[in-house]
């Protein structure tokens, strides 16, 4: 599989993807300085959590009507929607105005039709890809990511202060571009005529959720999407408060003549950076390594020195042993991503693909409140524990993942037992 094979829609939403993200990671990890600063910490913190559920609500909306409706026309109305509220939300940001509580309000919007392309962006990436290219091009996705997350957050930390207006002009110059984009050269992927009557309704929409949350194989997937997610969420929540409280300033490297030191504020920086160097350059080289590998066997070797990388970052205090854990755990991380989100193409069907990704969305949620209730938990009892705790949980999300497919390997030798049949 080569990138000039893929599908047009795929390449152009790789380009279209990279700047979208670009231009909304320059802001979105500081909203919470900006609001902290303008209303409050207290308030700030009310104002975020209503913004994940406007998320979740967009999602839902999103997957139920595009699995209806087909995927391109939501995707253009949401970016195009976007565009618009960030113009807004740039006004009452500008010289001329300095407005937090509208902004917020307006971010209501944003943050809506945020939760609607997802899920509808996903399922147009699984429509023109086949179980054999998954891997792939989730591969691909996951390092146009972290490129974009990676400059983004170098720029955005310069110009945030100063540039607030401009950047917020950028944001909804590069949506309303992407929507452009989409409505004239994207195609589209996936349609399904419904009564319009039956679409709105919303005893109909409670039924087809319904459907996904009684799919047990898919909810199986969900719990190990959990576990392992929480792992990586302890890097900004408990790892971090710990690596600040016990790691002193001490020598990492010497520079000519002097000894160059770092303490856990400091480290915890440069394993943040470490991760994303590592994905944004080896990611290829990890992809190429265990092409040839099975599912299952990529699954136990990557989630295993994932989890133990993680357990380390808790029982290890010296720099380059911390270096080490983190290498681990991102080289596990980068084997194992492109693996479940192939998975996740198989277990959602063509007919309820977007349903099924919203409600994949919860994972990322539960695992950020996983990681605020550790960091609450790590109060009383110490930083081993944390660790063993982290084995155990990773643990389980490697259990579960390895008997979904092994259900999944199942399912499909009994679907081409009955094909021969």
């Amino acid at each position: 599989m080569r990138f000039r094979d893929l599908h047009r829609n795929l390449k152009i939403r790789m380009v279209t993807q990279f700047f979208s993200q670009f231009a909304h990671l320059m802001v979105m990890p500081f909203l919470t300085v900006y609001f902290a600063r303008k209303v409050g910490e207290s308030t700030t913190g009310l104002m975020l959590i209503s913004l994940v559920f406007v998320g979740i609500a967009g999602g839902l909306l999103g997957g139920y009507f595009s699995d209806r409706w087909g995927r391109k026309k939501l995707m253009v109305y949401a970016e195009a929607g976007s565009a618009i509220a960030f113009l807004i939300i740039a006004i009452f940001n500008s010289p001329w105005f300095d407005m937090p509580y509208m902004t917020y309000a307006v971010f209501i919007f944003s943050m809506f039709f945020g939760g609607v392309l997802g899920p509808v962006s996903q399922a147009m990436v699984l429509d023109v890809t086949t179980e054999e290219s998954r891997r792939y091009v989730f591969t691909l996705l996951y390092w146009v990511t972290n490129l974009s997350s990676a400059l983004a957050g170098i720029i955005g930390a310069i110009l945030f202060q100063q540039y607030l207006f401009e950047l917020f002009i950028g944001i909804s110059v590069v949506s309303l571009v992407s929507a452009v984009i989409t409505q004239l050269f994207i195609s589209e992927t996936h349609t399904k005529t419904i009564p319009q009557q039956d679409v709105t309704q919303p005893v109909s929409m409670l039924k087809n959720y319904q459907v996904v949350f009684l799919d047990k194989l898919f909810l199986a997937f969900l719990l190990a999407g959990i576990c392992i997610l929480s792992l990586e969420e302890q890097l900004t929540n408990f790892i971090a408060i710990h690596l600040a409280d016990t790691i002193e300033s001490q020598p990492l490297i010497p520079w000519g003549g002097e000894t160059i030191e770092v303490d856990g504020v400091h480290m915890l920086g440069i394993l943040r950076s470490e991760n994303t160097l590592i994905v944004v350059f080896a990611t290829g080289l990890i992809a190429w390594a265990v092409k040839k590998l099975s599912d299952r066997l990529v699954l136990w070797v990557g989630l295993s020195i994932y989890t133990i990388g993680y357990a380390c970052l808790t029982w290890l205090g010296q720099p380059w042993l911390l270096l080490v854990a983190m290498v681990a755990a991102t080289v596990g991380e980068l084997m194992y991503i492109p693996v479940r989100q192939s998975m996740l193409g198989k277990l959602a069907p063509d007919s309820a693909r977007s349903s099924y990704l919203a409600v994949h969305q919860f994972i990322y949620y539960i695992a950020m409140l996983i990681g605020a209730v550790d960091i609450m938990l790590s109060s009383i009892v110490p930083a081993w524990v944390m660790g063993v705790k982290y084995v155990i949980v990773g643990g389980l999300g490697l259990f579960i993942f390895i008997m979904v497919n092994k259900r999944m390997e199942e399912k499909k030798v009994i679907e081409r037992i009955k094909m021969i049949d």
